[in-house]
């Protein structure tokens, strides 16, 4: 009866007397043995066992015999199956344990399973790759170290929270609802989305999420993995407004070009009525006027030529640093908002840079502008102070970069909402930004920083959060004059004048005629060539009868240092002047490679080119008829 009911037991088992003889063994045990069940009864289990298998088992009958509770063990000695080997004890008539059952289950299959289970929870916790496991209602169930490291939550403090802790924010979570969107078709959801961290800070992550299905396709959670890509989509903004940046350029190039050809016989035309206009006549005031603008137009096109030039072309002269002041405060003072008030304190008049204006009036428009932006809705006050500044042998603990020297010093400060410490550093980065609303380049304070260094200057930041911020900018101080206030050259042609045939090339007829009007009133002889094919055609019929070639750069066809190639092929010593409104081919220095002996950047003054001419053509100059 008792074989029967062992027969009947899902698991291997047997009785077994306290000295290990078998009283009775069920089959499934038996063949564990490799032995029909009557062979195995009446005989010691130990016998069929290695010397440590017995040390095992026995201790394990010696347990459940003591304690009277059962014991239990694993035994992995039978080849390819691990057992869990559970041992009852079992009383007698007399209530003393006499007997021990023995059940053996095959668990062979859970330890695989288990050993997988590690395997994999190992790879999930070694993987590079933030992992997130939901269960089917899309609530946290396990998230790896990658994911903890890179959001600050822990899984102590995200298991059992509903997905949606992770998306704050109306953006955050309609990207979630489309993804839950997807996940309800059956689908898995790929794509970009930001999230919130621990630590308030917003991370945009490229992700899958995929359902986990069981048997019959049933879907017992949800596996999302999670790269982030913060750095990759701030690289991928910095290219995208870089190529705007190079569009922006080339466009601007293109403007400027044009807009210098229209200058160039406004300054010319001006310049020669200017120069026969007597003394005291009251319209030499109003030509003087326009020579005025013209200068002021010509600084804001190289400004925009800043934006396209690889390396700008500075062209420094002495200047006051206040009046470039006053005149930006002019410009700016109209695109402010009244809350804001505008201050400048000049503590000094030896104020004087060498500098290109038009790099110190962008310099002084950028901070002015930032400072404007800090102070936005609220409004407060734009303060601007001059003054002197030494700089001692051993430096200066303000400008620890500045060498010994005497410096201008321009402190730009404003009321607004000051820099966060952790920003500081960051600043003067390019395309750096903290305008949350897409008005910002992140240019502006690169381009400081980078004409400040230009001028072997220096800048310190000063920043209380939730006060104020102050720019103080250090700039070498000259001794020399004003521009301004400098000896100027006679106005009339007068010790300009000499003589020689001059063929001028230029694709702009009114440049054309100013070029004959001004020259002939030098004295020289003007002929005009509106290609650089009709030049070259008539400088081979005739190389002698020209002294000098004053040629554009850019023109339809033949362009200028190509035809500065082909006439000098011809006449090797011919002096030639190249001009240009703007063109990234041509410099002064790639001029004199060229051949070129001159260059010479539109607009340019009559006088300028006379000056030019006189120099060039001084060994040859005959003496210049008298003037009327």
């Amino acid at each position: 009866m008792c074989s029967v009911l062992l027969d009947a037991a899902p698991d291997q088992a047997l009785l077994m007397r306290l000295d290990g003889t078998v009283h009775v063994a069920n089959v499934s045990m038996a063949a564990l043995f490799h032995l029909p069940p009557e062979h195995l009864v009446n005989e010691r289990l130990y016998d069929f066992l290695p010397a440590d298998v017995v040390r095992k088992w026995a201790k394990a009958v010696h347990q459940a015999v003591e304690s009277g509770q059962p014991s239990h063990f694993e035994e992995s000695f039978f080849a390819g199956r691990n057992l869990e080997v559970r041992v009852h004890p079992v009383r007698g008539a007399d209530g003393a344990v006499d007997r021990v059952a023995v059940f053996c289950r095959d668990i062979t299959g859970q330890k695989a399973a288990e050993r997988e289970r590690t395997r994999l929870g190992s790879a999930l916790e070694q993987t590079a790759d933030p992992v997130i496991l939901y269960d089917e209602m899309m609530r946290v169930a396990y998230i790896n170290q990658a994911f903890e490291a890179m959001t600050g939550y822990s899984l102590k403090e995200v298991r059992g929270k509903p997905v949606a802790a992770f998306y704050l924010g109306l953006e955050q979570q309609a990207s979630l609802n489309q993804t839950i969107e997807t996940l309800a078709s059956g689908e898995a959801w790929t794509g970009k989305s930001c999230n919130t961290c621990k630590d308030d800070s917003v991370i945009c992550c490229h992700k899958t999420v995929s359902p986990i299905r069981g048997k019959g396709g049933l879907i017992l959670g949800y596996v999302s993995v999670w790269r982030d890509v913060t750095a990759m989509e701030a690289l991928e903004r910095q290219l995208r407004q870089a190529q705007k940046m190079e569009a922006l350029g080339t466009l601007a190039g293109g403007i400027a070009h044009d807009f210098n050809n229209i200058l160039s016989p406004i300054v010319l035309m001006t310049d020669i009525g200017l120069s026969q206009l007597a003394e005291g006549d009251p319209l030499r005031g109003t030509f003087k006027s326009i020579l005025k603008s013209t200068n002021r137009a010509g600084a804001l096109v190289r400004q925009i030529l800043s934006l396209s030039r690889r390396h700008e072309t500075d062209q420094p002269i002495p200047l006051r640093l206040s009046d470039i002041i006053l005149e930006c405060l002019t410009l700016l003072r109209p695109s402010l908002p009244s809350t804001i008030d505008i201050s400048l304190v000049t503590d000094t008049e030896r104020d004087v840079l060498l500098a290109d204006p038009a790099q110190v009036h962008q310099l002084l428009m950028n901070l002015c502008t930032n400072a404007a932006w800090a102070m936005r809705g609220s409004g407060g006050t734009l303060k601007l102070r001059v003054e002197e500044h030494d700089v001692g042998s051993r430096g200066d603990g303000g400008f620890p970069d500045a060498q010994p020297g005497t410096y201008v010093v321009l402190s730009v400060r404003d009321s607004g909402h000051g820099i966060k410490p952790e920003h500081l550093e960051c600043i003067f980065d390019p395309f750096f930004t903290t305008k949350t609303d897409g008005s910002g380049t992140g240019l502006g304070l690169a381009v400081v920083m980078n004409i400040v260094t230009r001028l072997r200057g220096a800048i310190r930041v000063r920043s209380d959060p939730g006060q104020e911020t102050c720019f103080d900018v250090l700039l070498p101080r000259s001794d020399l004059l004003p521009a301004d206030q400098q000896a100027q050259a006679p106005e009339s042609a007068r010790g300009l004048r000499g003589t020689g045939h001059v063929l001028v090339v230029d694709d702009e007829p009114d440049i054309l005629e100013a070029c004959v009007i001004g020259l002939n009133a030098y004295g020289y002889e003007v002929s005009t060539c509106l290609r650089g094919e009709e030049a070259l055609e008539l400088f081979r019929t005739n190389s002698d009868r020209f002294d000098v070639v004053l040629s554009d750069t850019t023109m339809p066809g033949l362009a200028g240092p190509d035809l500065v190639r082909e006439l000098l092929k011809i006449k090797p010593h011919l002096p030639v002047i190249l001009t240009t409104g703007h063109s990234d081919l041509v410099s002064r220095e790639k001029a004199w490679r060229i051949g070129a002996l001159e260059f010479l950047a539109k607009p340019f003054r009559m006088d300028e080119l006379a000056d030019l001419l006189r120099k060039l053509l001084g060994s040859k100059r005959r003496h210049a008829a008298p003037e009327d």
